[in-house]
């Protein structure tokens, strides 16, 4: 690690695109089991009430297209419920100031200043629009990858982070 590259300190604003786009990553296997999960319980109630094969097979299409249906309802719910908790959260529209250094990532977030030990930090994931500093399971830092130039962050996330614990390009 070179001096130039740190401490690297930027700044950002979360935008309701970049939090959507987590959120539905984050449902996407809920929502394929679900989907999955009518269908099975479809067939299985058309076995159990005909026990015929060709009627099963003749009703298939109607429990994919139920399931498909009540997939799609669950995925608007998902962005219902997200375009709400972003609405509704303070600190996701709040200016950040995230900087990078030996110690950690020092955060601040309007009155909000904590530091990060880089010993904390559990994952770092990278999605199109996000880097996603996991702490917990459903606890992270968000960074958008609009404010960051790419060739000094993940030189410095590889330096301080065991490569088990980066899915980044």
């Amino acid at each position: 690690m070179t001096e130039e590259q740190l401490p690297y300190k930027f700044s950002f604003s979360i935008t309701y695109k970049e939090y959507k786009s987590l959120t539905l990553a984050h449902s996407k296997n809920q929502l394929i089991f679900i989907g999955v999960f009518i269908f099975v319980v479809f067939i299985a109630t058309t076995w159990i009430k005909s026990s015929n094969f060709d009627v099963m097979l003749s009703k298939a299409p109607i429990g994919i297209i139920l399931s498909l249906v009540l997939t799609f309802f669950m995925w608007l719910l998902t962005l219902y419920k997200s375009r709400r908790a972003f609405e509704t959260s303070g600190i996701l529209k709040s200016e950040q100031t995230l900087t990078l250094s030996e110690d950690g990532i020092q955060m601040a977030i309007e009155t909000n200043d904590s530091l990060i030990p880089w010993n904390e930090v559990a994952k770092v994931s990278e999605s199109k629009d996000l880097f996603i500093i996991y702490l917990t399971k459903n606890q992270g830092v968000l960074i958008p990858k609009s404010a960051v130039e790419m060739a000094r962050i993940r030189p410095i996330l590889r330096s301080f982070l065991d490569s088990s614990k980066l899915r980044i390009k």
